[in-house]
């Protein structure tokens, strides 16, 4: 098995990031690597309310290869900052439901990567490179820990799913600088997250 197949199955089957080599991965996503990505997306759109989402590959391709060499950085301490620049990095910022919720089939694990990093080296540059990637991508930013607040609107291009998931997220995650403002159509579902949980 292709290492980028076998770092997707590992990861969306069984929550866990292996690397079966002392080389830096370097392959590129395939066909049957594509068809898994959808797949898992398709089951990830699930549990999201409102109109369907369109699965969009080139934006999960590059979340999974962002996650990908965030952890191989983890435990690799070699690459000088430049190299991590490069390779630790997510094209863009979301625009459309679709980039939202297909970025977020693998950003949702970022978090949990942060956090290592920080907590075995808190200058380590890595921790300075996934903050900014997690507040540009808020639907898995808001999973972190990080504290500084989102750099892109909170209103999901209008899909109150969307709206709706950042509001369960932050319910369980709250921090003042990541909730949307009043006037945002997402501050409504947020607000209905909070009294449903506060009903008896």
């Amino acid at each position: 098995m292709a290492a980028f197949q076998d770092f997707l199955a590992q990861l969306l089957g069984e929550g866990r990031i292996i690397f079966r080599s002392a080389r830096a991965p370097d392959d590129r996503p395939a066909e049957p690597d594509l068809t898994l990505l959808a797949q898992s997306f398709a089951t990830h759109a699930l549990t999201v309310a409102g109109p369907p989402i369109e699965f969009e590959a080139r934006v999960a391709c590059a979340a999974a290869e962002l996650v990908r060499q965030a952890s191989w950085a983890l435990i690799n301490h070699q690459d000088r900052l430049a190299d991590l620049k490069r390779r630790v990095v997510m094209p863009g910022s979301p625009a459309t439901p679709a980039q939202h919720l297909s970025a977020d089939l693998l950003l949702r694990y970022l978090p949990q990567i942060l956090k290592r990093a920080r907590g075995l080296d808190p200058s380590d540059p890595l921790v300075g490179l996934l903050a900014p990637v997690l507040r540009r991508w808020p639907l898995s930013g808001i999973l972190s820990d990080v504290e500084e607040g989102p750099l892109v609107s909170l209103d999901f291009a209008g899909h109150r799913g969307l709206q709706l998931l950042y509001a369960e997220r932050l319910a369980d995650h709250d921090r003042p600088a990541w909730r949307p403002d009043r006037s945002s159509p997402a501050w409504e579902p947020y607000e209905l997250v909070l009294e449903e949980r506060a009903a008896p």
